[in-house]
């Protein structure tokens, strides 16, 4: 225990907190802090297909390039743009990318090893493309060492494609996986000199990149409890979000809505639950396009109506989140960590919270 001694705070971190559990294998984590909540509603499953697409990421560099010609960038852009597609409509979006990734990171390798001269910087563009989507899947299944590689790979990539706009979205995905590793002094730094890159936004796409990083700065600042900063940033979006009026950006989901989404989150995040339920009845969530966002916005609403003691609503709000997608509460230790504590509550047991909770592995 001399560790708990010796960190204090810091030792509340879920992660520490997890591997301290394990290494004096306590099934409760209500020993050690004194809540009621249990080592199988933090830790999320590996998704059978995160072996496969870390094997696909690393071992296309490593393996020779195959004498067969690469596939046309026309071509392999008309299969990200279906893989956005799936990631967005499907309810399974976590094992659509992952049946889609695999092949799509060999294909792309092969084209950047491949391509030369005046082609290369599209190769590289598309590369980005792709690691960014590989993030994406990654960020969704909690997988943080992937998410941290594909990150890495995206700046990388984005660099070599010498495109303003895409070093901004690199910028935007390891903002992305810094919130999600709980690291927001992080995060919002990452954003706020990512913004750089869109400084002065010459299209649709640029200003939607630049929303999307003043939000992921917004979430950063609120999670640091930094109020003041959160909302600065939260109302430039906003004002980009008014500016480019019914648009919604494939790769980021920046839109009007989503800023909207976003101010429930920040209210959230700050600790007001009383603003947050507040925004959140000025929503639609309907109108948000992509299946998880609207499931990740219901999680976060479950937890606002949570703090507020309002149970049946913190349960109506989960079980809407399954009906957006079936996966992304599978993956999310909030929303996983809210369903075991009210599946305790004393429902009845033929609830479908119950039954929920029995499916993810929690009871």
């Amino acid at each position: 225990m001399s560790f708990l001694e010796q960190e204090g705070r810091g030792a509340l971190r879920l992660d520490n907190l997890i591997d301290l559990a394990r290494a004096m294998r306590i099934d409760d984590l209500s020993a050690l802090v004194g809540r009621r909540f249990t080592a199988t509603a933090l830790e999320v499953p590996e998704h059978p297909a995160v072996p496969e697409i870390r094997h696909a990421l690393t071992h296309s560099l490593l393996d020779p390039v195959p004498d067969a010609r690469p596939g046309s960038p026309a071509h392999l852009e008309y299969r990200i743009r279906h893989a956005w597609d799936a990631w967005h409509v499907s309810r399974t979006q976590n094992t659509q990318l992952g049946l889609l990734l695999p092949s799509l990171l060999r294909d792309t390798t092969v084209l950047t090893r491949a391509t030369t001269g005046a082609q290369r910087r599209r190769a590289y563009a598309i590369a980005t493309r792709v690691y960014l989507i590989g993030q994406r899947f990654a960020y969704g299944v909690r997988a943080l060492n992937l998410a941290v590689q594909f990150t890495d790979r995206a700046l990388l990539a984005a660099d070599m494609s010498d495109d303003a706009r895409l070093m901004a979205l690199a910028g935007w995905g390891s903002a992305m996986t810094s919130l999600t590793a709980q690291q927001p002094l992080e995060a919002e730094q990452i954003a706020l000199a990512a913004l750089r890159h869109v400084a002065r936004p010459a299209s649709t796409s640029d200003a939607s990149v630049r929303g999307a990083l003043l939000l992921f700065a917004a979430m950063g600042a609120a999670s640091d409890r930094r109020t003041v900063d959160a909302w600065h940033h939260w109302e430039e979006a906003e004002r980009l979000a008014t500016e480019i009026g019914r648009h919604v950006d494939v790769e980021t989901m920046f839109s009007a809505v989503n800023v909207g989404i976003y101010a429930v989150a920040v209210n959230m995040e700050c600790g007001r639950t009383s603003n947050a339920v507040t925004s959140a009845a000025d929503l639609d969530p309907k109108r948000m396009p992509s299946s998880n966002r609207r499931a990740t916005h219901f999680i976060d609403l479950a937890r606002t109506y949570d703090k507020a003691g309002d149970r049946d609503a913190a349960r109506r709000a989960l079980l809407d989140s399954v009906e957006a997608s079936t996966e992304t509460i599978v993956f999310n230790p909030d929303g996983r960590r809210l369903v075991a504590s009210l599946a305790r509550a004393g429902v009845a047991p033929n609830d479908e919270l119950v039954n929920l909770a029995d499916l993810l592995g929690l009871l």
